[in-house]
């Protein structure tokens, strides 16, 4: 794990880049960084360490198109 954060939010926020990785899954994070990470939603909350607190914990989807780089279209008169 990573350097700890304050909050969970304050580590996502920090680091959401770096997630990257992660897309397409399901991931449930602390202020320290990633605990489990799957495509199956079950497979992932079965990851989860059992002596972290439910209420110690964020789970969210990291979906694929959050990094899809924009297209850009461009239009050269031939005129």
């Amino acid at each position: 794990m990573e350097a700890e954060y304050p909050t969970a939010k304050e580590w996502y926020n920090a680091n959401r880049r770096e997630l990257k990785k992660y897309r397409g899954q399901w991931i449930a994070y602390t202020n320290q960084g990633v605990i489990s990470g799957d495509r199956d939603y079950r497979k992932m909350k079965d990851g989860i360490p059992a002596d972290i607190s439910k209420l110690g914990y964020v789970i969210d989807r990291i979906y694929e198109s959050e990094f899809v780089e924009p297209v850009r279209f461009f239009c050269v008169s031939l005129i």
